[in-house]
């Protein structure tokens, strides 16, 4: 089943949802058709008890080349303002409806593997450092562009890259705003592993969204949770959690049952995330 948007789709092939940005002449430039329509696409998909994982691609022949500058550039938001005060509280409510339309793929509650190829410049790396997994084709270039013209990377790069890379790694990249290619990004560990071509890649995505979907349900989606919530909390405080969500969750849940019950079958479980 597939639902389509004029800037977003979604295709669903069993437990597997692919959300495809489809601004394809545009190389997929985050208009704010295109950003404001991520949130509901998720909430969609979490919403459908046969999806179990997420896959983000983009239509065309890059990922994304960061925000649509003719659209959404300086001044773009500012209006009829009354006056610097209104018009800075108006661009400042735009970027945060911004930043939270990149973190809802970080609070989705099933797994996101983006899949990059082309160009992943700007807002295209905010997608992707919100996303769980990252795979890429060897064509694809990642960028913290926003340097180069004179602005400060505000929707979740700065933040969520120095949890995936090093320090210095972070440094070097937002710092020149400089690109570098598909074998340095998993050098540095900004993907996982690189594929010769988009097809490739994304039939990888496909299968290890397979290997998720094939997984209870509900410990896939509490082991999100848990690390979700690592980063906000003490080691100690976090296995409090982590045993009270096996304790109220995992341990009651018909799955595990089906689990023990398929190990002495000695067959393939079948998993309904009850």
């Amino acid at each position: 089943m597939t639902s389509t948007s004029d800037v977003l789709s979604i295709q669903r092939e069993g437990a597997i949802a692919t959300l495809w940005l489809d601004r394809p002449e545009k190389r997929n430039a985050l208009s704010r058709a295109l950003w404001q329509a991520i949130p509901g696409a998720l909430g969609e998909l979490a919403a459908d008890e046969e999806v179990r994982a997420v896959i983000l691609a983009g239509r065309g022949p890059s990922f994304c080349v960061g925000l649509d500058l003719k659209e959404t550039g300086a001044g773009a938001d500012l209006g009829d303002a009354p006056s610097q005060a209104v018009a800075n509280l108006r661009q400042l409510d735009t970027t945060t409806r911004f930043q939270k339309a990149v973190s809802s793929l970080a609070e989705c509650p099933l797994p996101v593997i983006a899949v990059v190829h082309g160009h992943c410049l700007g807002g295209g790396v905010d997608l992707i450092t919100a996303c769980d997994v990252r795979l890429a084709a060897a064509d694809a270039s990642f960028g913290i562009r926003e340097t180069r013209i004179g602005i400060v990377a505000d929707v979740g790069t700065l933040q969520r890259l120095p949890r995936i890379v090093s320090a210095g790694q972070v440094a070097e990249l937002a710092y020149t705003g400089k690109d570098i290619d598909a074998a340095r990004a998993e050098k540095i560990g900004l993907v996982n592993d690189v594929y010769p071509d988009f097809d490739a890649a994304y039939a990888a995505a496909r299968e290890m969204a397979q290997e998720i979907a094939a997984n209870p349900p509900l410990a896939v989606r509490g082991t999100k949770f848990v690390l979700q919530r690592n980063e906000d909390l003490t080691t100690e405080q976090s296995l409090l959690l982590n045993g009270l969500y096996t304790l109220t969750t995992s341990l009651q849940s018909n799955d595990l049952r089906e689990a023990m019950k398929a190990f002495l079958e000695k067959r393939p479980p079948n998993f309904t995330g009850n």
